[in-house]
Formats: structure tokens, sequence, C-alpha cells
């Protein structure tokens, strides 16, 4: 017996990194527009999260649904008025993709303005990003949010011997 049911035809790898370059795409593109909902709605239903905590930071560090996604962005958004993110390096294989760049915001609680280095990584499963992976200045967002005794990089900077 023959089996006639069509099969959806899986995408190869330069559909996949497609896929990735444009979920980065857009989520930098949702962020720059302060759309929290959209944002969130470009993610999947389970989600692995990870950002580099930023002592202070008013938004959730545990995120796996869309929801908390949007949670996140409107907290953030709520800290931090984003006035432009310039972007860098764009790196994508298969499913996932690496980008770094600086958010420039106002600080609501200072009314000043501040740039901030990042780098995203994103994976994507159906077109929605699976895993999420923000790593930040945190020292500089730390002071920002007006955060006091955050040592820089480590206590004993510069001073470390490094094996050799």
């Amino acid at each position: 017996m023959v089996d006639r049911r069509r099969r959806r035809p899986r995408p190869g790898p330069d559909a996949v990194v497609g896929a990735a370059t444009a979920a980065v795409e857009k989520l930098v593109a949702r962020w720059a527009a302060a759309d929290a909902a959209g944002a969130g709605r470009l993610f999947a239903d389970q989600v692995r999260w990870w950002t580099a905590p930023v002592p202070g930071a008013p938004w959730p560090e545990a995120v796996r649904t869309p929801r908390e996604v949007e949670a996140f962005f409107l907290a953030f958004l709520g800290a931090f008025e984003l006035t432009g993110i310039t972007t860098g390096r764009l790196v994508a294989g298969g499913a996932d993709a690496v980008l770094t760049g600086q958010l420039h915001a106002r600080v609501h609680v200072s009314g000043e303005s501040r740039s901030f280095d990042f780098a995203l990584a994103v994976s994507v499963r159906d077109d929605l990003i699976s895993d999420f992976r923000w790593y930040a200045d945190t020292l500089a967002f730390a002071r920002a949010l007006g955060t006091t005794g955050v040592p820089p990089v480590s206590p004993d900077w510069p001073h470390r011997s490094v094996p050799g």
C-alpha cells in the first residue's frame, strides 16, 4: 500500500539560517518599537531562557512562556526608555543566530542617557524562538538602576594572576 499523505518538506539549511536571522531581526524591531506583546509572540510555547543576572533589575530572570517573555520586556521598558539599538555583527548557522550591539536608553529613575553593550543568542524551531540567551554589561545596567555595592568584574581585578 502506498502512503499518499502529504508530507511537509523539511526546510533546507539556507531556510533554517534565514529563519534564525529573521527571528533576530523581528525581535530587535519589536524591542526597539517598545512592543512587548509583539516580542512575546515571536517565542515558542516553551522557551529555554537565560539572561545575565543584573543586581536590582526589575525584570524576571525565570522566563518559560511567551507571556513571561512579554513580562520581561514590559519590566525592562518600565526601567529604561529605549532610544535606539545599534547592531553590530550577526552570525547565523543552522537554527542559531548571535547578534552583538548596543542598547541606547534613557534611565527612568535618573533621566540619564546610557548605552549598554550586549550579545543576543537565539535558536529557532518552527519559525519561533525556542532558546534565548542575553549577555549584557551587567555592571553598567546595575549602576544605571542605582544598585550599590556591585563589584566590577571580580574583587581582585586587575591583579588576578592568569596561569601561563
